[in-house]
Protein backbone atom coordinates (compact mmCIF):
# COMPACT_ATOMS: atom_id res chain seq x y z
CA UNK A 1 0.00 0.00 0.00
CA UNK A 2 3.01 2.56 0.65
CA UNK A 3 4.71 1.70 -2.29
CA UNK A 4 1.58 2.55 -4.24
CA UNK A 5 1.14 5.84 -2.76
CA UNK A 6 4.70 6.58 -3.45
CA UNK A 7 4.21 5.72 -6.71
CA UNK A 8 1.83 7.70 -7.09
CA UNK A 9 4.12 10.71 -6.15
CA UNK A 10 6.60 10.28 -8.29
CA UNK A 11 4.20 10.01 -10.75
CA UNK A 12 2.39 13.39 -9.79
CA UNK A 13 6.00 15.01 -9.45
CA UNK A 14 7.42 14.39 -12.97
CA UNK A 15 3.85 15.71 -14.19
CA UNK A 16 4.31 19.28 -12.60
CA UNK A 17 8.28 18.72 -14.13
CA UNK A 18 6.91 18.35 -17.50
CA UNK A 19 4.23 21.31 -17.35
CA UNK A 20 7.12 23.63 -15.76
CA UNK A 21 9.27 22.39 -18.59
CA UNK A 22 6.42 23.10 -21.51
CA UNK A 23 5.32 26.33 -19.80
CA UNK A 24 9.20 27.58 -19.72
CA UNK A 25 9.32 26.43 -23.29
CA UNK A 26 6.91 28.01 -24.44
CA UNK A 27 7.59 31.42 -22.52
CA UNK A 28 10.92 30.84 -24.96
CA UNK A 29 8.69 30.84 -27.61
CA UNK A 30 7.00 33.68 -27.10
CA UNK A 31 9.42 35.48 -26.30
CA UNK A 32 11.56 34.77 -29.53
CA UNK A 33 8.60 34.91 -31.42
CA UNK A 34 8.20 38.47 -30.17
CA UNK A 35 11.96 39.25 -30.24
CA UNK A 36 11.77 38.15 -34.13
CA UNK A 37 8.65 40.54 -34.40
CA UNK A 38 10.00 43.51 -32.70
CA UNK A 39 13.38 42.89 -35.07
CA UNK A 40 11.32 42.86 -37.86
CA UNK A 41 9.63 46.14 -37.38
CA UNK A 42 12.80 48.17 -36.11
CA UNK A 43 11.46 47.84 -32.58
CA UNK A 44 13.37 47.69 -29.00
CA UNK A 45 12.89 44.68 -27.18
CA UNK A 46 13.96 43.78 -24.06
CA UNK A 47 13.42 40.34 -22.16
CA UNK A 48 12.37 42.08 -18.71
CA UNK A 49 11.45 45.40 -17.18
CA UNK A 50 11.16 46.14 -13.08
CA UNK A 51 9.60 49.70 -13.54
CA UNK A 52 7.11 50.10 -16.14
CA UNK A 53 4.29 48.43 -14.82
CA UNK A 54 4.02 50.11 -11.61
CA UNK A 55 3.39 53.07 -13.48
CA UNK A 56 -0.29 51.96 -14.39
CA UNK A 57 -2.72 51.42 -11.61
CA UNK A 58 -6.16 51.13 -13.26
CA UNK A 59 -8.30 48.41 -15.61
CA UNK A 60 -5.90 44.83 -15.76
CA UNK A 61 -2.75 46.64 -13.62
CA UNK A 62 -5.05 47.76 -10.84
CA UNK A 63 -3.58 45.26 -8.21
CA UNK A 64 -1.06 42.96 -10.49
CA UNK A 65 0.19 39.96 -9.07
CA UNK A 66 3.19 39.59 -10.61
CA UNK A 67 5.00 43.48 -10.99
CA UNK A 68 7.64 42.60 -13.72
CA UNK A 69 6.92 42.97 -17.05
CA UNK A 70 8.29 40.29 -19.52
CA UNK A 71 9.10 40.23 -23.50
CA UNK A 72 9.12 44.64 -23.44
CA UNK A 73 8.89 45.95 -27.09
CA UNK A 74 9.18 49.70 -27.47
CA UNK A 75 9.31 52.22 -30.48
CA UNK A 76 6.86 54.54 -32.75
CA UNK A 77 4.32 53.10 -34.76
CA UNK A 78 2.75 55.86 -36.96
CA UNK A 79 4.35 59.41 -35.32
CA UNK A 80 2.73 57.80 -32.14
CA UNK A 81 5.33 56.13 -29.15
CA UNK A 82 4.01 52.65 -27.75
CA UNK A 83 5.21 49.70 -25.43
CA UNK A 84 3.85 46.42 -25.60
CA UNK A 85 4.49 43.99 -22.94
CA UNK A 86 3.41 40.65 -20.62
CA UNK A 87 2.54 40.46 -17.39
CA UNK A 88 3.00 36.97 -16.32
CA UNK A 89 0.04 34.83 -15.31
CA UNK A 90 -2.21 37.95 -16.50
CA UNK A 91 -2.34 39.23 -19.75
CA UNK A 92 -0.47 41.21 -22.41
CA UNK A 93 -0.49 45.03 -22.31
CA UNK A 94 -0.38 47.80 -24.98
CA UNK A 95 0.34 51.21 -23.99
CA UNK A 96 0.50 54.45 -26.39
CA UNK A 97 1.58 58.07 -25.12
CA UNK A 98 0.05 61.29 -25.67
CA UNK A 99 1.95 64.20 -25.92
CA UNK A 100 0.08 65.97 -23.01
CA UNK A 101 -1.84 64.14 -20.36
CA UNK A 102 -5.22 64.44 -18.28
CA UNK A 103 -6.71 64.58 -14.80
CA UNK A 104 -9.59 62.56 -16.58
CA UNK A 105 -9.72 59.05 -17.01
CA UNK A 106 -11.81 56.68 -19.07
CA UNK A 107 -12.70 53.19 -19.09
CA UNK A 108 -13.79 51.32 -21.78
CA UNK A 109 -14.59 47.80 -21.48
CA UNK A 110 -16.88 44.91 -23.08
CA UNK A 111 -20.61 44.74 -21.16
CA UNK A 112 -19.85 40.58 -20.32
CA UNK A 113 -16.43 42.31 -18.02
CA UNK A 114 -16.95 43.02 -14.79
CA UNK A 115 -17.18 47.20 -13.71
CA UNK A 116 -13.85 49.04 -12.66
CA UNK A 117 -12.62 48.53 -8.98
CA UNK A 118 -11.15 51.76 -8.57
CA UNK A 119 -14.04 53.92 -6.80
CA UNK A 120 -13.66 56.54 -8.46
CA UNK A 121 -14.82 55.43 -11.49
CA UNK A 122 -17.92 56.20 -12.63
CA UNK A 123 -20.64 54.95 -14.88
CA UNK A 124 -20.84 57.05 -18.04
CA UNK A 125 -23.32 54.77 -19.85
CA UNK A 126 -23.10 52.25 -22.49
CA UNK A 127 -21.28 52.94 -25.96
CA UNK A 128 -21.45 50.32 -29.40
CA UNK A 129 -20.55 47.03 -27.68
CA UNK A 130 -18.77 48.96 -24.18
CA UNK A 131 -19.80 50.37 -21.63
CA UNK A 132 -17.99 53.51 -20.23
CA UNK A 133 -16.45 54.75 -17.30
CA UNK A 134 -14.98 57.72 -16.22
CA UNK A 135 -13.74 59.99 -13.47
CA UNK A 136 -15.49 63.23 -14.35
CA UNK A 137 -18.51 61.84 -16.38
CA UNK A 138 -19.18 65.18 -17.43
CA UNK A 139 -15.85 65.97 -19.03
CA UNK A 140 -15.74 62.42 -20.63
CA UNK A 141 -18.97 63.41 -22.72
CA UNK A 142 -17.45 65.26 -25.15
CA UNK A 143 -15.17 62.31 -26.07
CA UNK A 144 -18.56 60.08 -26.08
CA UNK A 145 -19.42 61.14 -30.25
CA UNK A 146 -20.35 59.49 -33.33
CA UNK A 147 -16.61 58.72 -33.82
CA UNK A 148 -16.35 57.08 -30.60
CA UNK A 149 -19.47 54.77 -31.36
CA UNK A 150 -17.47 54.18 -34.83
CA UNK A 151 -14.63 53.23 -33.21
CA UNK A 152 -16.05 50.86 -30.89
CA UNK A 153 -17.63 48.86 -33.34
CA UNK A 154 -14.19 48.48 -35.17
CA UNK A 155 -12.36 47.22 -31.72
CA UNK A 156 -10.86 44.03 -32.16
CA UNK A 157 -12.08 41.53 -29.90
CA UNK A 158 -9.28 40.43 -28.13
CA UNK A 159 -8.85 44.45 -26.33
CA UNK A 160 -11.31 43.47 -23.74
CA UNK A 161 -10.01 46.58 -21.76
CA UNK A 162 -9.33 49.86 -22.85
CA UNK A 163 -8.60 52.94 -20.43
CA UNK A 164 -6.73 55.58 -19.72
CA UNK A 165 -4.24 56.86 -17.41
CA UNK A 166 -2.53 60.37 -17.53
CA UNK A 167 -0.61 60.91 -20.57
CA UNK A 168 -1.37 56.92 -21.67
CA UNK A 169 -4.04 55.25 -23.43
CA UNK A 170 -3.63 51.35 -22.72
CA UNK A 171 -5.27 48.19 -23.86
CA UNK A 172 -5.25 44.26 -22.69
CA UNK A 173 -4.86 41.27 -24.70
CA UNK A 174 -4.93 38.20 -23.72
CA UNK A 175 -1.74 36.16 -23.25
CA UNK A 176 -0.56 33.40 -26.31
CA UNK A 177 -1.66 36.62 -28.86
CA UNK A 178 0.43 36.70 -31.95
CA UNK A 179 2.26 39.45 -34.13
CA UNK A 180 -1.03 40.01 -36.50
CA UNK A 181 -3.32 40.52 -32.72
CA UNK A 182 -0.33 42.75 -32.15
CA UNK A 183 -0.29 45.37 -35.00
CA UNK A 184 -4.27 45.62 -34.97
CA UNK A 185 -4.15 46.16 -30.94
CA UNK A 186 -1.76 48.90 -31.32
CA UNK A 187 -3.56 50.82 -33.96
CA UNK A 188 -6.57 50.49 -31.94
CA UNK A 189 -4.77 51.73 -28.87
CA UNK A 190 -3.77 54.30 -30.94
CA UNK A 191 -6.86 55.85 -32.70
CA UNK A 192 -8.54 55.97 -29.46
CA UNK A 193 -5.88 58.46 -28.01
CA UNK A 194 -5.79 60.34 -31.00
CA UNK A 195 -9.65 60.66 -29.66
CA UNK A 196 -8.46 61.71 -26.32
CA UNK A 197 -6.55 64.77 -27.18
CA UNK A 198 -10.24 66.78 -26.52
CA UNK A 199 -9.51 65.76 -22.51
CA UNK A 200 -8.43 69.34 -20.28
CA UNK A 201 -4.91 68.93 -19.71
CA UNK A 202 -3.54 68.07 -16.78
CA UNK A 203 -3.68 70.82 -14.02
CA UNK A 204 -0.23 71.65 -12.80
CA UNK A 205 -1.23 74.93 -10.90
CA UNK A 206 0.50 75.96 -7.79
CA UNK A 207 -1.71 76.42 -4.37
CA UNK A 208 -1.95 80.11 -4.03
CA UNK A 209 -0.25 81.48 -0.93
CA UNK A 210 2.15 84.49 0.02
CA UNK A 211 4.64 85.51 -2.29
CA UNK A 212 7.84 84.69 -1.04
CA UNK A 213 10.79 87.91 -1.10
CA UNK A 214 13.86 87.24 -1.75
CA UNK A 215 16.29 88.30 0.42
CA UNK A 216 18.38 91.57 0.74
CA UNK A 217 21.63 91.41 -1.23
CA UNK A 218 24.44 92.83 0.84
CA UNK A 219 26.45 95.55 -0.93
CA UNK A 220 30.84 93.77 -1.51
CA UNK A 221 33.21 96.29 -0.39
CA UNK A 222 35.11 97.55 -3.64
CA UNK A 223 38.67 96.13 -3.36
CA UNK A 224 40.13 98.57 -6.05
CA UNK A 225 43.21 99.77 -5.08
CA UNK A 226 42.98 103.76 -4.81
CA UNK A 227 39.12 103.72 -3.75
CA UNK A 228 37.71 104.30 -0.45
CA UNK A 229 34.89 102.46 0.60
CA UNK A 230 32.32 105.18 1.33
CA UNK A 231 31.37 106.34 4.79
CA UNK A 232 27.97 105.14 6.23
CA UNK A 233 25.58 107.91 5.89
CA UNK A 234 24.50 109.17 9.17
CA UNK A 235 20.40 108.93 9.36
CA UNK A 236 19.29 112.34 9.50
CA UNK A 237 17.90 113.63 13.13
CA UNK A 238 14.78 114.11 13.71
CA UNK A 239 13.15 117.37 13.06
CA UNK A 240 12.39 119.48 16.38
CA UNK A 241 9.15 121.78 16.35
CA UNK A 242 10.11 124.82 14.93
CA UNK A 243 9.49 128.15 16.53
CA UNK A 244 6.13 130.03 15.28
CA UNK A 245 7.96 132.86 12.97
CA UNK A 246 7.20 136.89 13.78
CA UNK A 247 5.17 139.36 11.64
CA UNK A 248 7.61 140.96 9.91
CA UNK A 249 6.61 144.68 9.84
CA UNK A 250 5.16 145.68 6.64
CA UNK A 251 7.25 147.73 4.22
CA UNK A 252 6.03 150.29 1.06
CA UNK A 253 7.65 150.37 -1.63
CA UNK A 254 8.15 153.69 -3.30
CA UNK A 255 5.72 154.69 -6.04
CA UNK A 256 8.05 154.59 -9.48
CA UNK A 257 8.32 157.93 -11.00
CA UNK A 258 6.81 159.03 -14.44
CA UNK A 259 9.14 158.37 -17.54
CA UNK A 260 11.10 161.27 -18.48
CA UNK A 261 9.15 162.90 -22.09
CA UNK A 262 11.47 163.12 -25.22
CA UNK A 263 11.64 166.29 -26.90
CA UNK A 264 13.63 169.24 -28.08
CA UNK A 265 15.52 170.71 -25.42
CA UNK A 266 14.85 174.64 -24.95
CA UNK A 267 17.47 177.52 -24.23
CA UNK A 268 17.01 179.79 -21.62
CA UNK A 269 16.69 183.02 -22.70
CA UNK A 270 18.62 186.10 -22.07
CA UNK A 271 22.20 187.38 -22.35
CA UNK A 272 24.95 184.03 -22.03
CA UNK A 273 26.93 185.12 -19.50
CA UNK A 274 30.55 185.61 -20.96
CA UNK A 275 32.95 182.87 -21.70
CA UNK A 276 36.26 182.70 -20.76
CA UNK A 277 39.09 184.01 -22.79
CA UNK A 278 41.36 181.67 -24.58
CA UNK A 279 44.68 181.91 -26.51
CA UNK A 280 42.60 181.77 -29.47
CA UNK A 281 40.13 184.96 -28.72
CA UNK A 282 42.77 187.04 -27.27
CA UNK A 283 44.68 187.42 -29.99
CA UNK A 284 41.75 188.17 -32.28
CA UNK A 285 40.87 191.01 -29.71
CA UNK A 286 44.45 192.58 -30.18
CA UNK A 287 43.90 192.76 -33.99
CA UNK A 288 40.83 194.30 -33.46
CA UNK A 289 41.95 197.32 -31.18
CA UNK A 290 44.69 197.70 -33.70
Amino acid sequence: MTAMWFGLAAIALLGAVALLYIDRSRRDQVGRVRQMWAKAQGYTYEASDDDIVLQFRRAALAKPEQTTAVDLVSGVRRGEKFVLFDVEETSTIVAVQRPVGSDVDIDLRLKSTPPPRDSDMELLGSIGPRVVFATNVEVARRVCDQRMAAFTESVPAGLNLLWSENDWTLGSLPLGSTGRDWDAAIDAVARLSGMLHVLPPVNNRRPSGPARTSPPQRSRPETTVGRQSPEPRQSPEPRQNPEPRQARPEVRRPEPRPPLRSGPVIQPSGPRPPSRPTPITRDSDRRRQD
